[in-house]
């Protein structure tokens, strides 16, 4: 039976992955205070705003991206938070995945997600590595720790 997606507004196919994705979306927007009007699903990199100068970006999908408004100095809209959705184990391979992918976006938090567990992290300039929690906080705690720009 399909799934409906909230924020792509249709019917998706319930595969394990979605439905990963969907109870993510709701747990979001529901519990943590994610905004819907600022979440993204399945967007190619190229359909970035802040991206859009760039050339020879791979054709790589973010499967949740959270946008943050007034967060970045360039960009008045601007990746606050990716995360990368699974039906696996949340492996090193996976954590690579997603870093990979912020390399182009530049979310402030990256965060990976299966049906057991989520695991949030951010780079860490001193260590030069992403640091990881066990948890995805909620939204205006993210924004807090951000520095704003306006």
């Amino acid at each position: 039976m399909p799934l409906y997606c909230c924020i792509r507004k249709h019917y998706v196919a319930a595969t394990p992955e979605e439905q990963v994705r969907q109870s993510l979306l709701s747990y979001m927007i529901q519990q943590l205070q994610f905004p819907p009007q600022l979440l993204a699903v399945e967007k190619a990199l190229d359909q970035m705003p802040h991206l859009a100068v760039k050339p020879n970006l791979p054709t790589r999908r973010a499967d949740i991206l959270c946008f943050g408004q007034g967060i970045h100095p360039l960009n008045p809209i601007h990746p606050l938070l990716l995360i990368e959705c699974k039906a696996v184990p949340l492996s090193d391979e996976v954590v690579r995945q997603t870093t990979g992918y912020n390399h182009y976006l530049q979310a402030y938090f990256v965060c990976m997600a299966n049906q057991k567990h989520i695991r949030t992290g951010w780079f860490d300039p001193v260590q030069k590595t992403y640091r990881f929690i066990e948890h995805l906080p909620p939204y205006p705690e993210l924004l807090r720790v951000v520095p704003r720009t306006v």
